[in-house]
């Protein structure tokens, strides 16, 4: 299954098989990671891959295997985390590996080379137990009318993108040109309190499934002055 395909297929996996993964099926999964496309090619970003036992987590459940994720803070750090990584969700589970992006976990016992870079998140993954895909129905997302100016079949890809606690916090906006601009949701005090640093997160999630299935044509750049949007932040604009 391609990329593409497994926008349309995925889900998060909390539940998994003891077995770590083989050392071929990790170096393959870090020569991705090297390899996958940035939104944003100057801020610097690293990784390691971590046992269990060297993550803290609230979950209940384990995973035999953790991507902790490090950046320096600069413009758009977060979405360009959830970019790069997404990418790397997408190909995990495509090779039939189980992945969910953790917010509540953190690295223990390890300690990033880089002292200017800080930690930003962590992703589980494994061999899942049970199911690794779902059908279409069963997600359960905003209609395009909901995220969108317009109804744009092209945006469908961003549509289905995973966010903190099922948020979806995006939002398009079309130009005569043919590009857009897009938007995250601001929400209340607490929610924003809450979600803001994970729905950053996210923008680049669903930035991430519109350039898999637009590879060729994407293009991310930031306006100078963009158009205001009650309620929302300007995250950017893009052509696909």
């Amino acid at each position: 299954m391609n990329l593409e395909d497994t926008i349309y297929k995925r889900q998060s996996i909390r539940s998994y098989e003891e077995t770590p993964l083989d050392s071929e099926t990790l170096d393959e999964v870090r020569e991705f990671i090297d390899n996958a496309k940035e939104l944003n090619p100057d801020i610097k970003w690293s990784y390691e891959i971590l046992p269990t036992e060297n993550i803290s987590t609230m979950m209940r459940w384990k995973a035999p295997h953790y991507i902790a994720i490090f950046s320096e803070e600069k413009d758009n750090y977060y979405q360009n985390v959830g970019f790069i990584f997404q990418q790397v969700d997408l190909f995990l589970q495509s090779k039939g590996i189980g992945t969910c992006w953790i917010g509540m976990g953190s690295p223990k016992n390890y300690e990033n080379p880089d002292g200017n870079q800080k930690f930003i998140i962590i992703i589980s993954l494994g061999l899942p137990k049970g199911n690794l895909y779902r059908e279409i129905n069963q997600f359960r997302r905003k209609k395009l009318e909901q995220i969108s100016d317009k109804t744009d079949e092209r945006l469908v890809p961003a549509q289905f993108a995973p966010s903190a606690s099922n948020t979806q916090p995006w939002y398009f906006t079309h130009n005569e040109d043919g590009s857009y601009d897009l938007y995250r949701e601001k929400g209340w005090l607490l929610k924003n309190k809450i979600y803001g640093k994970w729905n950053q997160i996210d923008v680049g999630i669903a930035l991430a499934h519109l350039y898999v299935a637009n590879s060729d044509t994407f293009k991310f750049y930031i306006k100078d002055n963009p158009k205001k949007l009650k309620g929302h932040l300007y995250q950017g604009s893009f052509e696909i």
